[in-house]
C-alpha cells in the first residue's frame, strides 16, 4: 500500500497463512493482520491501488488460488479466481489495473505462462503470453508500461534472463537484458 509493507505466506516450515503488516513511517516490527485462505509457500504478490494480492504456491501440491485482502483494514483475505494452472516459484507484476504472475513450477515441470486478472472484478486470470524460457524462482518487477521477469531456473540450468512484457495489450515477453549473475531465487523491487 501506500502507507505499509505487506509479506503473506511463506515456509515456518510448514507453510503457513499468515499476512504480516509493517508501516513504512516508522522502523517498527511487523504486525500479524490476517490470514491467507490457504497456508502456502513459493507464493507470488500483486498489489492494486486498495488490495494486496497472493497468487499460486504449493501447500503441497501446487496452488492456483488468486487471493485477495484490503489495505484499508486488517483483515482475512478471500479467495477471488484461479490461475490458469496451479504452480509455485512463480512471480507478480502489477499494472495499474491488472495483477500478473509469471513462470513457475507446475506438477511435473516448469512453465513460461504469463497469467493476467483483473483488478476491477473478481474473476479467474487468463493465460495471455509466455516468457521466452521455461523457468521457475523468477523475480518480479513493474514498471508503469511493462512487467518484468529476470533471472530464475530452466530446466537445465540457472537463468540471468531479463524478460519484458507490456501492459498494453497481451503478448509474448522479449529478451531485453541479463542480470549480472545467473540466480534463482530473487525478488524484484520497484518504486
Amino acid at each position: 500500500s501506500t502507507t505499509s509493507g505487506y509479506a503473506s505466506g511463506g515456509n515456518v516450515p510448514p507453510q503457513t497463512n499468515t499476512v504480516d503488516k509493517f508501516p513504512f513511517a516508522t522502523d517498527a516490527n511487523a504486525t500479524d493482520v490476517g490470514n491467507l485462505t490457504v497456508s502456502r509457500s513459493a507464493v507470488s504478490g500483486q498489489s492494486s491501488d486498495v488490495n494486496g494480492y497472493a497468487s499460486g504456491g504449493t501447500t503441497p501440491p501446487q496452488s492456483n488460488v488468486i487471493d485477495k485482502f484490503p489495505f484499508s483494514v486488517d483483515a482475512n483475505a478471500t479467495d477471488v479466481g484461479d490461475l490458469s494452472v496451479a504452480r509455485q516459484s512463480l512471480c507478480g507484476q502489477s499494472s495499474a489495473t491488472n495483477g500478473y504472475t509469471s513462470g513457475g513450477e507446475e506438477a511435473p515441470g516448469n512453465v513460461n505462462k504469463i497469467d493476467k486478472f483483473p483488478f476491477a472484478s473478481d474473476t479467474n486470470a487468463s493465460d495471455i503470453g509466455d516468457l521466452t524460457e521455461v523457468r521457475k524462482g523468477t523475480a518480479g518487477q513493474s514498471s508503469t508500461l511493462s512487467g518484468y521477469t529476470s533471472g530464475g531456473e530452466t530446466p537445465s540450468a540457472g537463468s540471468n534472463t531479463i524478460d519484458k512484457f507490456p501492459f498494453a495489450s497481451d503478448a509474448n515477453a522479449t529478451d531485453v537484458g541479463n542480470l549480472f549473475q545467473t540466480r534463482a531465487d530473487a525478488t524484484g523491487q520497484q518504486v
